[in-house]
């Protein structure tokens, strides 16, 4: 297939590539001192866009998505295609949203940037659940 187009990212470092190889196993390494619970619910990584349950693999692949490209569009695909009408982001940004509306505009993303989304995104997970 091949790139159609280039572009230069304003980013710190090269994440989600092979030039963070380094970075990645120090990482593992010191994921093997957190506790990672198995999960209440599927845990879908971008990196192999597979559901993984053990706290090892959870610890792994999160070890391995520093170095490797994320698959944005197949991890949503997955999402969707399990059931899920509402993706949160959390954390500065929201460049996972536009994406993930882009991606199947009959997601809900919402994205929590400060307290006042942290409750409209709780309100939203609060109707899923009912409607369930």
């Amino acid at each position: 297939a091949g790139a159609r187009r280039a572009l230069m990212l304003p980013v710190s470092a090269p994440f989600h590539s092979s030039l963070l190889a380094p970075a990645a196993l120090r990482l593992q390494a010191y994921l093997r001192d957190v506790r990672i619970d198995a999960p209440h619910f599927a845990v879908i990584n971008n990196v192999d866009v597979a559901s993984v349950e053990e706290p090892e693999a959870i610890r792994d692949a999160l070890a391995r998505q520093a170095r490797s490209p994320v698959r944005w569009v197949e991890t949503v695909r997955a999402i969707a295609a399990r059931g899920v009408s509402t993706l949160i982001e959390c954390g500065p940004g929201k460049v996972l949203n536009g994406l993930t509306r882009r991606i199947d505009e009959r997601l809900d993303a919402l994205a929590i940037v400060d307290p006042a989304s942290l409750d409209l995104a709780l309100a939203a997970v609060g109707r899923e659940a009912v409607d369930r």
